[in-house]
């Protein structure tokens, strides 16, 4: 994991060399009205990544689809992505088989499985990639570059110049590596023992749910995450009881130049109200552009969620509850 971890940067500079060899005029784009992605874990992430990052830029509505259901709305106009590391997600599987009865727009990003059989077969376009490491959650940078890569060809956020910006990405985590995998480790040390709660931006938001997930499985223990403004509405008022819990507690606000201006005076203040009951540690993000701020949050994010396995004694890798659960399922 470690290994995986520290070439994150390597992985988003082969998935963007790879991504460069999307042909988009195998997709007919003419009658497009809407995207739907498809992606659980890791893969929705990337999603997820890729919906911040093109929010002010793409003419197109894209919606992360998980689980089983079709939306109804999803038609002959709609652009239908299956995005599944092994190739072989039930759900992803499911949801393309829905699909490809109501669109023939559809392109696939596996590194192989039944998706990529499937897509073969139909003469799907598609997004190949490695699948060595076997673990999906460190694959991340493959999905979110090669859809990003496809809606700019498309033609759809034209303005987001993607190949620069994941450039600048890859330069940025490379000089503050050394400062990052530092940062973390005390980060670590310091919440080890403690429950967390994840805070940031609505923008953010891949970002804190990442941390949730990566946290789960690498270091195999459980977080809460949530989002500003939302949570103000709500989950502030929450900071009371259990008290024996609030006090093993302790919050993480992740924050950016790009943060809303109203959303950094609701952070200020929810922090004021937060800190007579826990501590709150506040994560900043460098770079120049909010995808590269994103990108610098999710490198910093992984390496937490390995040093707190370490302050756990427990090797990250494995994540023996979820290939149980597979196996069951399989029976």
């Amino acid at each position: 994991m470690i290994n995986l971890i520290k070439t994150f940067p390597a992985q988003l500079r082969e998935a963007l060399e790879l991504a460069k060899q999307i042909n988009s005029s195998d997709i007919s784009k003419a009658d497009i009205q809407h995207i739907a992605i498809s992606g659980m874990g890791g893969s929705g992430i990337g999603v997820n990544l890729v919906k911040s990052i093109v929010e002010d830029y793409c003419n197109l509505p894209i919606t992360l689809v998980q689980g089983y259901n079709l939306p109804f709305w999803v038609n002959s106009s709609t652009l239908f992505i299956a995005c599944s590391y092994s190739g072989n997600t039930e759900e992803t599987l499911t949801l393309l088989d829905h699909a490809r009865k109501k669109t023939k727009h559809i392109f696939s990003i596996t590194t192989g499985g039944k998706l990529k059989e499937i897509s073969d077969q139909e003469n799907f376009p598609q997004y190949n990639f490695s699948g060595e490491s076997g673990s999906p959650r460190a694959g991340l940078a493959y999905p979110s570059v090669a859809i990003l890569m496809l809606l700019y060809k498309l033609g759809y956020c034209k303005e987001l110049q993607v190949s620069d910006e994941l450039k600048a990405s890859v330069a940025l985590l490379e000089e503050y590596q050394e400062y990052i995998q530092k940062e973390a480790k005390s980060i670590a040390k310091d919440i080890h023992g403690y429950f967390t709660f994840l805070y940031a931006d609505q923008k953010f938001f891949p970002a804190v749910l990442r941390f949730q997930q990566q946290l789960a499985e690498n270091s195999k223990q459980l977080s809460h995450a949530n989002v500003f403004p939302e949570l103000n509405h709500n989950e502030l008022v929450g900071w009371v009881f259990p008290k024996e819990h609030i006090k093993k507690s302790k919050a993480i606000i992740l924050r950016s130049d790009f943060d809303h201006k109203r959303n950094q005076k609701r952070m200020d203040i929810s922090k004021s109200i937060i800190k007579d009951k826990a501590e709150v540690l506040e994560l900043h993000a460098k770079g120049k552009s909010f995808s590269q701020q994103l990108y610098y949050f999710i490198h910093l994010i992984d390496w937490i969620s390995f040093y707190l396995a370490e302050e756990n004694q427990i090797d990250p890798f494995p994540v023996k509850s979820i290939d149980f659960l597979k196996n069951k399922l399989a029976e």
